[in-house]
């Protein structure tokens, strides 16, 4: 349960340090800035150092340059702070580039261009007819072009029509041809080929001579056209590499103004006898105190408070989850929820336990578990994703669990061997047997109440720390919510199971009834307890006792509820061995292709059935555990920093 411990930080100083403490507390990269309102507000000497930033335009600028010239500078600290503004160097290199774009631009369409001229030239080299002769005709129109196969037959509906058509070449798809007919009838012809969707090919002025002669000449041009691209390409990359290093020193500078500019917004400022000074709160994490410190130590004319975090009442301490790296990972399924605050527990480690546990009973398979745990240990290396880790670890839990079931990749005898081996014998668990059936599904509502129980469990500890008498006693997922539920719990598995009658009067009215009235009351015990002038409901007592009574009764119910919601682990431990037994009896059917049937139905099996585990046991995770203790109020930690080598941020 690892929440980081905060200190509130007070820094003030002479203004004209304010960048230097700017910097420094964003190399640090560990200080959360609170909203400076907060101190302004009942101050009349203070005034917000809020200003328009004027380098955010410029910081936009650099990143499509960047983006342009190919490059991914990275901030540099150094030149941040030392390194001048050089306007007229950043105008020239971008006048350059869009030059050479242009230029670039100009080229490759011209040769793009070429290369379908040639391609179309090529279907058409058997015509031993000037192109010059064919479109300087005063009286014939020539159109050359490409006809679909599928409309090919129907040129004989036109025959009484005034055109003449000739086909070059059939390549299977379309017939290369042309058409001409006179300049009369050409609207007419070119309407006629339109519908037969006819994609005209249009031959361009410097192509000369016959479609041979033509094509040897454009073939010259393009080769020169594509030397030129070369060298264009070429003075492109000299032009990046010469101006680099200066790019990135103005990068630097900018980016350190840009943001120190959005930063001021956490600042003020005021007027006292000395000249204008800054002030700025925010929390750091208690370990970094020292670190922080020491670096802002050496500023003259700036002084650094640290005070416990319930010091200043008008700030809220940020919350920054530290777990150890073995849960660290499940720590993104706690923040989709919600972020703890200061005062709460860190859920993470028990979801980190529940989550595997649940997810390892319900995708139990000693090869699938295995192999989905190398697929996390992939994604995890390469793509650095906390999902990774996940299912690394509830990977090798469906594998334990595996074990337990005797499958592997659906073959339900393979570890027999081993549990002869061992003095067993036979599997463990039977999933698919009979007598098994109804015990794994009671099974899975007693671990459910289990989780449910500690879940309370939890929830009562939190209240009994923050001293909130209605969460730690009087709430259904207080001490009187955990006595009735227990209670009923113990009766139904006495008489269910034992056969001990339980529910007898006495029972029922020590360890039901009078639970469910301390919640029926809750409210008016709370008005006494706190001594308040006036105990009755506000609303008046009839429409109190209504409301109560359905809430009562809405706890029982989602008590119920909750509780058989865990019968979905038991049934996914049977579906997933049925669809594993669906696959071998395709496999069986398929006898000539059962090695691939067993390999595509395991691939299968794991991506269906593992995104659909995942998301039910996310589901039991959010809405039958953490609605009982977790309430994710919490502020982010979020600490203002350069983010060295981001060069697209």
């Amino acid at each position: 349960m690892a929440i980081e411990k905060m200190v509130l930080v007070n820094l003030h100083g002479a203004l004209d340090r304010l960048d230097e403490v700017l910097a420094a507390c964003s190399g640090l990269g560990c200080f959360h800035p609170e909203p400076v309102q907060k101190l302004v507000k009942n101050s009349k000497s203070m005034t917000v150092l809020a200003q328009d930033n004027p380098y955010e335009a410029k910081m936009d600028r650099l990143r499509a340059i960047a983006s342009q010239a190919g490059l991914q500078p990275a901030y540099n600290q150094a030149d941040g702070l030392t390194v001048q503004p050089d306007d007229n160097f950043l105008q020239s290199f971008e006048e350059q580039l869009n030059r050479l774009a242009d230029i670039r631009r100009e080229l490759t369409t011209a040769i793009e261009q070429q290369e379908n001229v040639l391609k179309h030239l090529a279907h058409i080299g058997n015509l031993d007819v000037s192109l010059d002769e064919l479109f300087a005709s005063r009286f014939a129109k020539v159109r050359f072009g490409r006809l679909p196969a599928d409309s090919y037959p129907k040129l004989k509906y036109y025959d009484d029509e005034v055109f003449f058509f000739h086909p070059f070449d059939f390549d299977g798809d379309y017939y290369w041809c042309c058409y001409l007919t006179t300049g009369e009838f050409e609207a007419v012809t070119d309407n006629i080929f339109a519908s037969l969707y006819f994609e005209r090919i249009f031959i361009p002025n410097y192509a000369h001579g016959t479609p041979r002669l033509a094509s040897a000449a454009l073939q010259t041009r393009l080769e020169k056209e594509k030397r030129r691209l070369a060298h264009i390409d070429e003075a492109r990359d000299k032009l990046v590499a010469r101006s680099k290093e200066a790019f990135g020193r103005l990068w630097s500078r900018t980016y350190y103004l840009n943001l120190t500019y959005e930063i001021r917004k956490y600042v003020a400022v005021s007027n006292d006898v000395a000249g204008k000074t800054f002030h700025m709160v925010g929390f750091i994490p208690a370990r970094e105190q020292k670190r922080f410190g020491e670096r802002l130590a050496g500023f003259p004319k700036v002084t650094v408070n640290f005070m416990p975090p319930e010091a200043d009442g008008r700030f809220v301490p940020p919350t920054r989850l530290h777990n150890n790296p073995v849960v660290r990972p499940f720590e993104m399924f706690v923040t989709m929820y919600g972020i703890p605050s200061q005062t709460d527990i860190d859920p993470t480690p028990f979801v980190a336990v529940t989550y595997s546990l649940l997810f390892g009973a319900m995708f139990g398979d000693l090869g699938q578990g295995m192999l989905l745990s190398v697929l996390g240990l992939i994604i995890q290396k390469v793509m650095k994703a906390q999902l990774g880790g996940i299912m690394l670890r509830v990977g090798l839990c469906s594998a334990v669990f595996g074990l337990l079931y005797g499958s592997v990749f659906g073959f339900e005898d393979a570890l027999d061997p081993l549990y002869h081996a061992l003095g067993l014998a036979g599997k463990p668990i039977h999933v698919m047997d009979g007598a098994t059936i109804n015990q794994i599904l009671i099974f899975a509502v007693a671990a459910g109440a289990v989780i449910i129980v500690l879940s309370i469990l939890i929830n009562i500890v939190q209240g009994i720390r923050q001293r909130d008498m209605e969460r730690a006693v009087l709430s259904a997922n207080g001490i009187a919510g955990l006595v009735m539920y227990g209670a009923l719990l113990v009766g139904l598995v006495c008489q269910m199971f034992l056969d001990i009658r339980v529910f007898v009067p006495a029972y029922i009215i020590l360890f039901v009834a009078v639970p469910a009235l301390l919640i029926f009351c809750k409210e008016p015990l709370l008005r006494l307890l706190r001594r308040a002038k006036r105990i009755a409901p506000e609303d008046g007592i009839g429409g109190y006792i209504a409301e109560s009574f359905f809430e009562l009764f809405e706890i029982f119910l989602s008590f119920a509820a909750n509780t058989m919601s865990f019968l979905r682990v038991g049934g996914f431990v049977l579906s997933h061995a049925g669809m594993m037994l669906v696959v071998f009896t395709l496999s069986d059917m398929l006898s000539g292709a059962s090695v691939p049937v067993i390999i595509l139905g395991n691939l299968f099996v794991m991506a269906l059935e593992g995104m659909i585990v995942g998301i039910q046991v996310l589901r039991l995770e959010f809405y039958e555990m953490f609605s009982r203790f977790f309430q994710g109020e919490g502020v982010p930690f979020e600490p203002i920093s350069f983010e060295a080598g981001s060069g697209t941020e």
